[in-house]
């Protein structure tokens, strides 16, 4: 899809191809010049000729700080060099010159576990209760398995007058990890909770912070977590993907590994949804990262396509795979002379949504990343859950065929017929809503900034809904929210003025939609106060009659590129660079009044940074209040119904005085930050790619005490 990807792609695991070409020669000048004392190790040189242009100017080129890629393990930055997203873009960096750069790079400062035994829970309060009585806060990605994203005061313990007025209760950060882009879940008085680019999976408790137990990975993590119930067969289990396209299933009460298991296709799979449990069985979307090497001319583009691998939850054997198109076969040479394959792409990037009543579960889909197109692209798929047999398939847009040799129409991006790039993808996972008269629809919302509500029966279109201009890194990202009368849609468009004659509620925000006709009843637009500048914080508001609405047919054929192909030229060598991030912007004030804040602590020396407006994460609702967040850190919080602003809190800031004593700093909201939990919202914030601000931390608020 490339929903991830901030010009290009995004690493899998905090590393990945740049859209910028950082070219032999290149220097970075002296600005990390004291990284390493006397700047005298070869891998500074190294990271001078080939990475620099792109890391020393993150916030232009998409790709994270220097001082992001320091926090990395040197683990993650050797296999994303010589097995992940940045393989293929190292390929002509000298063997011993990336030995040097893995060697100098992150600073690996101790072991990523030496503060856990200071951090580890008094005995009496280290067991992770998960009887019956405990309550299952929430449990996967969508809260529940139809993905309504919605907890009652009673599963959170908290009510929506309470999130009016809260306070930092506790702050955890944790070390090597720039990002926190795994959802956590939470049982009685235990959050579980991923630190990905650490490679480690903690228990929590929910009133302290302090550790019940943690798991090391032999990979780096990837996917929100999935709490699974005991059966007769097994325990109680925690579920994750890794960058390496695996499953693991961990005992929650110990974090014991029970099995690992293979849920790819080739060895460019990932898993970046969640794995989802029903009746005993693991439901696991398939995604890639072969758009990325498409962009090398000589690379045979494409063979890969998503999938739903489902596992025996007690075992872990594999019980069937779901495609979503047939394997490629070779098609053509293309005009660099290197054979190219198809169809291909149409990966899944979403956590699966249950519906247990049609025995089906649904999956989003990506772009076809080569020529033929297929029907299941850019689509909602209906998949049995006993045999993975596909009982419908809704396409919303047709012939988007795009990977990363799309930007500059090169080799892998020229094909025969009619296809357009406009990468839209259903990178959102979907909701099965029930609706006020009682009927169910699936609603999917797309990278087109387009609302689909489907029929759940025959995946036939009820209504549509045009709510952001979209892009391929725009429209509709993470997920949506649903509180049985209106979905909640965030808006990931770049803040830019509107186009004339284009609907003025478009922009980087988000819209309240009536779940029976799919109309705008209420929307909220970021301003440039999320950045903490001197503008008029934003008030909801309803859009005039005309705007409410903006139907859409499907499937939408796009206009097509208006890119001239590149000639065939000799090119430079490739970045050995990583991608995605952007330095943290300084730390703002919190909210203006009347709206609640905590108080800010010292600001850092302020650097030049780029504002980001967008609503990339997935909302949460709690009792009618409405959780939402910008990729530039800003928490916010609306009343469900009217749009009313209860509380916000920049989180983009320093944290001193951790629970755990790990240093802590703050960064954009991305993916799916916040859960609800045992009287406490948390709220992880950091996310070190797409030119987001890097954090590690999270962030516990409970109602101010008095």
């Amino acid at each position: 899809m490339s929903q991830f990807r901030a010009f290009a792609l995004a690493a899998a695991i905090a590393l990945g191809a740049s859209a910028c070409a950082p070219r032999a020669g290149e220097s970075a000048g002296a600005e990390h010049a004291s990284a390493e004392a006397g700047g005298e190790h070869p891998g500074k040189a190294v990271y001078d000729q080939w990475c620099a242009s792109c890391h020393d100017n993150g916030g232009q080129s998409g790709a994270p700080s220097f001082e992001a890629l320091r926090t990395l393990p040197r683990a993650t930055v050797k296999y994303a060099l010589e097995l992940g997203y940045m393989k293929i873009q190292a390929k002509d960096v000298p063997k011993d010159e990336l030995a040097q750069l893995v060697s100098w790079l992150p600073k690996d400062e101790g072991s990523v576990d030496s503060w856990i035994n200071a951090a580890r829970c008094p005995v009496k309060v280290r067991e992770v209760k998960l009887n019956d009585d405990q309550p299952r806060a929430s449990t996967t990605f969508g809260v529940t398995g139809d993905a309504n994203r919605a907890q009652t005061a009673e599963d959170a313990g908290l009510s929506r007058d309470q999130m009016k007025d809260l306070e930092v209760a506790w702050v955890a950060a944790f070390p090597q990890t720039p990002t926190m882009r795994s959802q956590p879940v939470i049982v009685g008085d235990t959050i579980f909770i991923a630190a990905t680019d650490a490679g480690r999976l903690y228990a929590l408790d929910t009133n302290s912070g302090c550790v019940k137990w943690h798991y090391v990975s032999d990979m780096t993590l990837r996917s929100s977590l999935t709490f699974a119930e005991a059966t007769d067969k097994s325990p109680a289990a925690i579920l994750m993907g890794d960058a390496a396209g695996f499953v693991h299933a961990v005992d929650a009460r110990n974090g014991r590994k029970l099995w690992q298991s293979e849920a790819r296709l080739n060895d460019l799979n990932r898993i970046t949804g969640a794995p989802v449990v029903h009746d005993g069985k693991v439901f696991t979307p398939v995604s890639a990262i072969e758009v990325n090497y498409a962009g090398q001319d000589d690379y045979e583009c494409c063979k890969g396509q998503g999938a739903i691998i489902t596992f025996d939850l007690a075992t872990g054997k594999k019980l069937w795979t779901g495609t979503t198109m047939d394997p490629a076969q070779p098609v053509r040479l293309g005009r660099t002379g290197t054979q190219q394959w198809g169809p291909s792409g149409a990966i899944i990037w979403s956590t699966p949504t249950i519906d247990a009543k049609r025995n089906v579960i649904y999956a989003g889909t990506g772009e076809n990343t080569s020529w033929p197109a297929t029907d299941t692209s850019d689509a909602i798929i209906a998949y049995d859950m006993d045999t993975g047999e596909k009982r419908w398939v809704f396409q919303a847009t047709k012939a988007d065929i795009w990977n990363y040799a799309c930007g500059r129409r090169s080799a892998n991006c020229d094909w025969p017929g009619e296809y357009h790039s406009p990468d839209h993808d259903f990178g959102a996972t979907s909701m099965l809503i029930k609706r006020n008269d009682g009927s169910e629809l699936v609603v999917a919302g797309q990278k087109s900034g387009v609302v689909w509500g489907l029929n759940p029966d025959n995946g036939a279109l009820v209504w549509s809904n045009k709510v952001g201009r979209g892009s391929a890194n725009g429209g509709v990202h993470w997920g949506m929210a649903y509180d049985g009368t209106r979905v909640f849609v965030p808006n990931n468009d770049p803040n830019r003025p509107g186009a004339p004659g284009e609907n003025p509620a478009w922009g980087p925000g988000i819209h309240a939609l009536n779940a029976m006709t799919g109309e705008i009843e209420w929307s909220y637009k970021n301003t440039l106060a999320d950045c903490g500048q001197d503008a008029p914080v934003a008030k909801a508001y309803t859009p005039s009659a005309e705007w409410k609405i903006q139907r859409v047919s499907a499937p939408v054929l796009p206009p097509p590129p208006r890119v001239t192909p590149a000639p065939v030229v000799p090119r430079p060598p490739a970045a050995a660079a990583v991608a995605a991030g952007a330095p943290p912007a300084a730390p703002a004030a919190g909210a203006a009044a009347p709206v609640a804040a905590a108080a800010a602590p010292a600001a850092p020396p302020v650097r030049p940074q780029v504002c980001r407006l967008g609503m990339s994460p997935a909302p949460l609702l709690v009792d009618g209040a409405l959780v939402t967040g910008t990729t530039q850190g800003m928490l916010r919080i609306f009343d469900a119904a009217t749009g009313e602003v209860l509380f916000q809190y920049m989180t983009n800031r320093d944290f001193p005085g951790t629970v755990n004593g790990v240093e802590g700093h703050g960064g954009g909201l991305d993916s799916a930050p916040y859960v609800a939990g045992d009287g406490t919202l948390f709220v992880q914030s950091g996310y070190a790619r797409f030119g987001e601000p890097p954090g590690n931390v999270l962030i516990a608020f409970r109602p101010k005490k008095g």
